[in-house]
């Protein structure tokens, strides 16, 4: 990692941790993660290289529709790259840094995303997970969202507080659109 690792690799280092082991295995292993993740950065070519990976992410891995909540534009991804970008250029408050990307995107400093811009980062991470792990409990494999079982859609609308599949589909859209927006922002400096 010193000296031949990508950016795309220091962004996945961004949430390692130790877990297990001999504890001054574990405090070596600690330092030398946060040795790599608070080196010196140029701000400019992390995020063209994000933005990048981004891009080729989308051509090689479109997603499904609309429930792909990892893959489509303003979704998981995206605030997977905000967190880790904001990680990387140390834009995270606080002493010891968060490993899980909704704690970096609830603790994005001042100088990065305004609070406005945090909660909205953060509420949609809510959104996103909620959604991903009712889904993966009630279902093997992906939502079709021509074939949703009449309990499952009970199940989202309940823990979305919202009346109807077409309301929580919209609030989808609309969540993602926004995330896209300060993924633009934060990484690209500018509103799309």
């Amino acid at each position: 990692h010193a000296s031949e690792s990508w950016t795309w690799e220091h962004m996945a280092l961004t949430r390692a941790r130790a877990v297990a082991g001999d504890g001054k295995f574990l405090a070596r292993v600690a330092c030398e993660v946060e040795t790599v993740i608070s080196r010196p950065r140029d701000a400019a070519k992390l995020a063209k290289d994000a933005l990048d990976m981004r891009a080729l992410i989308e051509e090689e891995k479109p997603p499904r529709d609309i429930w792909d909540l990892k893959l489509i534009p303003g979704g998981l991804i995206d605030l997977e790259f905000i967190a880790q970008v904001a990680t990387l250029l140390g834009k995270v408050a606080g002493t010891e840094r968060p490993t899980g990307t909704a704690e970096t995107l609830s603790r994005l400093s001042p100088d990065y995303a305004d609070p406005q811009i945090v909660q909205e980062l953060f509420s949609s991470h809510l959104l996103y997970s909620t959604l991903t792990q009712i889904i993966r409990l009630c279902l093997t494999g992906p939502l079709d969202p021509d074939d949703i079982p009449p309990g499952l859609v009970d199940l989202l609308l309940r823990n979305t507080d919202l009346p109807e599949l077409g309301v929580l589909e919209a609030h989808i859209k609309e969540t993602s659109r926004q995330v896209r927006k300060d993924f633009e922002l934060l990484l690209r400096g500018k509103s799309p």
